[in-house]
This record gives C-alpha cells, sequence and structure tokens, in this order.
C-alpha cells in the first residue's frame, strides 16, 4: 500500500510543479482541430496580457481566454491559472509556433520554441484504422476489453487510522485497452464499512494522477465523485473497507455491454489509543483550541448572565457533550446550568496540503451568582488524542475575574425593561400584522404546491410502474434525460415506497431537483402521445 501511494504522489509531482510554463494542448493535429497553446501558472498570480494576437509565418496565435480551477490531487489542494492561445493555420504543413510574451507577477514570461505539424482532414474511415482500431473500436462481435482491464477500487487517504479519527474514502475507476467507460454504482448492494461510522458527502471533487501503475499494468484512472465518504473507526482491527458492486458499460467509440464488477476493498488497519488515557480526556480526537465569547463585563446578585465555550480545529467532537461541567465528579459549578451545544462544520482545506472537516462548536451556559463579590471559575484545561503526533495534548482556557455588584432595584430593572417597550409598540403592531398576512399567503402557496407535487410525483409512479435500477435509468435517458439526473432518479425509486413518500424524506435541493425531473418527463410524454 505504501508503494502504491508513492507511486501516485511521484505521478503526480510533474502535473504540478511550482512556476510558470508554457506547453501545447497537442503537438500533432489534423487541420481544423482545435490546438491551444497554455500558459500554466500559480492561481494566486497577476497576469498582465501583453498582446491578444501574435503572427508566425502561416500561423496566427489569438487570446482565447483564461481558466482557473482549484484541484484536490492525492489530498492536496492546487490553485492553478491556465491562459490559453488559440493556433490557427490555412493549410497543412509543418510551423513555428509564435512566441508569445505574458506578464507574470510583473515579470515577462516567454513560450520559447515550439513546433505543430498540421496534417489534412482524415475521413472517419482513417480514423478508425491501424492502432486506434485496436484499442479503441470494437465491432458488434467483439466483447470489448477483458475483465482484468476494468476494476473499481475503494481509496482511502490514510492505511493507518486511531480509533476515532475522521478519514476520506472514495470509489475510483481503473480501466485500459478502452475509452473510459460509463459507470455507477448499484444502489441495491450495500457497501461495507464494517465497525465504521459513515456519512456521505456531495460535491466534492477529487482528483488522481490520470495514469498509474498497478499489479504491474498501467491504468487510467477516474475517481468516481457521486460519492464521497467521511468514515469514522468505531475499534481497533484490520478491516477492508468498501465492498460493493458497480456496473460498467462502453461508450459508442469503444462500446461493451454493461457488465457488474465487485469492487476491491481497501485494507486498513485501526491502532487503539495509548493507555492510560489523561482523566481529563473525554474522546475529542484531532487538533483543537478553546476560547470563550460573550462573556460579560459586569454582573449583578440574582440576575442570570450568560457565556459560551468555543472549540474549534479538525477531528472529531461528537463524544463532546459539556466541556465545562462533565469535568467535575461532582456539581463544581451549582450556579451554572448548560443551556445547549451549537455545532458548526465545513469541509475545507485545513492546512498546505491538508483537506477535511473544520469543526467549530459553541457550549451556552447561564449563571446565576448567589454571592457579591468576584466570581472567576477556575482555569479550564481541554485534553485531546491528537493523531498527528500521537500523543495526548491539552489546551487551557483562564476565565477573567467578573464583579458580582449588589441587586438592583426593581423600580430600576422595569423601567429599563419598559421604556423600550413604549416606544416600540406601534412598530411591533404594524409588523405582527404583515407576519399574519405573510403567514397566510404562505400557507396558501405551500398546501397548493404540495397537492401539485404529489399529483405529478403520482403520474410518474404510474408511468414507471416495474422499472428498477439501470432498466429505469436507461429507460429515462432514451427519452432525453441527462444520465446524472437518471441516476438520481433510479436510486430515488424504490421497491417499498412511491414517490410521494420518497419524496417527503428527501432535503430541500433533491425534492426540487426530484419536481424538476418529474415535470420533464411529463411534458416529455405529452409531446409523444400528441405526435
Amino acid at each position: 500500500m505504501k508503494r502504491f501511494l508513492l507511486l501516485l504522489l511521484l505521478g503526480a509531482f510533474p502535473l504540478f510543479a511550482q512556476g510558470s510554463k508554457f506547453y501545447l494542448s497537442q503537438t500533432r493535429a489534423d487541420l481544423g482541430d482545435a490546438v491551444f497553446i497554455i500558459l500554466e501558472t500559480e492561481g494566486g498570480a497577476q497576469v498582465r496580457l501583453i498582446e491578444k494576437e501574435f503572427n508566425g509565418q502561416g500561423i496566427k496565435a489569438v487570446y482565447w481566454g483564461t481558466e482557473e480551477n482549484t484541484s484536490i490531487v492525492n489530498f492536496k489542494v492546487y490553485r492553478k491559472k491556465l491562459i490559453k492561445y488559440r493556433l490557427t493555420v490555412s493549410a497543412p504543413g509543418r510551423f513555428s509556433v509564435p512566441e508569445i510574451e505574458i506578464e507574470v507577477d510583473g515579470q515577462k514570461v516567454e513560450s520559447g520554441m515550439m513546433a505543430l505539424e498540421i496534417s489534412p482532414r482524415s475521413s472517419t474511415a482513417n480514423k478508425s484504422s491501424g492502432f486506434f482500431s485496436n484499442r479503441y473500436f470494437f465491432s458488434e462481435e467483439t466483447e470489448g476489453p477483458e475483465d482484468g482491464d476494468l476494476k473499481v477500487l475503494f481509496r482511502t487517504n490514510k492505511d493507518q487510522v486511531w480509533v476515532g479519527e475522521p478519514i476520506l474514502g472514495f470509489f475510483t475507476l481503473y480501466y485500459r485497452n478502452a475509452i473510459r467507460p460509463y459507470i455507477d454504482r448499484d444502489f441495491s448492494s450495500s457497501i461495507e464499512f464494517p465497525y465504521f461510522r459513515s456519512e456521505a458527502l456531495s460535491g466534492i471533487n477529487l482528483l488522481i494522477p490520470e495514469q498509474v501503475i498497478y499489479e504491474g499494468l498501467e491504468f487510467e484512472t477516474a475517481v468516481y465523485n457521486k460519492e464521497t465518504f467521511i468514515l469514522t473507526p468505531l475499534r481497533k482491527g484490520e478491516y477492508s473497507l468498501g465492498s460493493t458492486v458497480f456496473h460498467l458499460e462502453g461508450r459508442q467509440q469503444s462500446f461493451f455491454h454493461m457488465r457488474s464488477i465487485k469492487t476491491v476493498p481497501s485494507k486498513i488497519f485501526v491502532k487503539d489509543l495509548p493507555s492510560p488515557s489523561p482523566s481529563e480526556f473525554k474522546g475529542a480526537i484531532g487538533n483543537f483550541k478553546i476560547g470563550l465569547e460573550e462573556y460579560p463585563k459586569a454582573a449583578f446578585l440574582g440576575e442570570p448572565f450568560q457565556f459560551k465555550l468555543t472549540i474549534s480545529g479538525n477531528g472529531n467532537l461528537s463524544s463532546i457533550k459539556d466541556p465545562l461541567l462533565s469535568v467535575c465528579d461532582s456539581p463544581c459549578y451549582p450556579e451554572i446550568t448548560y443551556l445547549q451545544t451549537r455545532q458548526q462544520r465545513d469541509f475545507r482545506e485545513l492546512g498546505p496540503g491538508e483537506f477535511g472537516f473544520y469543526l467549530n462548536h459553541s457550549y451556552h451556559y447561564s449563571v446565576l451568582p448567589k454571592k457579591e463579590g468576584v466570581w472567576k471559575p477556575e482555569d479550564l484545561k481541554f485534553t485531546f488524542f491528537n493523531p498527528s503526533s500521537g500523543r495526548y495534548e491539552s489546551v487551557s482556557l483562564r476565565f477573567p475575574g467578573l464583579e458580582i455588584g449588589p441587586p438592583r432595584p426593581k423600580q430600576e430593572i422595569t423601567n429599563e425593561n419598559t421604556g423600550n417597550k413604549g416606544g416600540s409598540f406601534l412598530l411591533v403592531s404594524v409588523l405582527l400584522s404583515f407576519v399574519f398576512v405573510g403567514v397566510g399567503t404562505f400557507c396558501v402557496l405551500t398546501l397548493r404546491k404540495k397537492y401539485q407535487a404529489e399529483a405529478i410525483l403520482k403520474r410518474l409512479d404510474l408511468w414507471i410502474g416495474s422499472k428498477r435500477g439501470f432498466v429505469l435509468k436507461h429507460s429515462v435517458m432514451t427519452k432525453g434525460l441527462p444520465e446524472e439526473e437518471a441516476s438520481l432518479l433510479a436510486g430515488w425509486k424504490s421497491d417499498t415506497a412511491p414517490l410521494t413518500e420518497t419524496y417527503k424524506s428527501l432535503g430541500p435541493s433533491s425534492k426540487t431537483t426530484l419536481i424538476r425531473i418529474s415535470n420533464w418527463l411529463s411534458d416529455k410524454l405529452k409531446e409523444e402521445g400528441s405526435e
């Protein structure tokens, strides 16, 4: 496994080397093909065009645009900026590409000497002969690539982890002797994550090197980005993760009939936390810092006030419910009441080359002072296990002293509370009137939308009938529905529940997508019925 990851890293290094460089999108092309000379530089670089057009002998370079993208390769984040010039020629031949100058961060960068060979436009028949015919173009009699040429592997960003340490997992297609086939998971086959808590993520775009050596053979790769998982081990041991079934089908240029293949699981070793653990350790795994917010500057006897503790960092805080009062064996602060916890989490870049969840949990407390004088809890020590160092670590929080004054007269408190009420009574009344009108309108529109959604979903259920899985997917794709939306519909349609019930369990964005797909199919079926 270590040798395998090393090969991935070595393969990715040239692709994302530092600095600015020019290159051609291809050095040989047919007349009329789109060919570009591209400057690749750092994503944060300041770029200024010196000229938008450069001319050479029988060839011209015209500015075509700038692209910026962020990629995650082997869990390292790279930002690139691509400046493109399209090369145009009027006749076949061998050309010297015009030398292009672009200013990057105040310094000129030159493309240097490059050559481009343009051939006459060849026919489709000629293109499908020779090497490409043997590798990519199959007749109806051929069966396509061998089974050993197609593999789906489950990959993780680490092969050794600690109990409670979250890791990233995803599926990757390995293929050879074919153009990249269509791939989708068999949703009727569950994924095996023994003794791991799993959470599926969407909208995560992962990349790995386009070619790798696996079992002594060179494969091309493609990440299955529809599903990315955060996995948290629950007990020590050695496990195989990601066993399930995928369906693969050839594209038009290298077609083969749909095949179902089992995934190659990922082997992972889970280590137990060092023993004995500190008495203050309550199960936090990661690297964290602690802070104090909304702490008052003054308080009065008999009047409650509130503050909150914040714990932020990357890792796993699921076991931490109350970092202040839970460290006491007996009620150490009878005047403090725990109120609630608010959890925020963001999947983003955590540090140089590290990608995962950034946590920000806030713990809210209320205090009712029992006596006058300075109120000051003892310093809070928060202990966690840091997987990077393999040790238990602690951070401390010192509470500032808070002066508790004598009870305030009731009249003063009443005046303070009612002084604002008189001036705002009219405003509140007007606002309440608008609220009532808005709520009534919202209820009417919501009920109308609900009935319309149920009607369109019932009609779609009747049309679907007994079609499920890939049969349903291919059926709606023949109607013109894009593959991604067809896969979503096939995943939502179950054997046990109608679409109206499935709709209720979906999130807001998924509900919108399902209704849009249903309306589109309904209109399509009406058009076909009227023809």
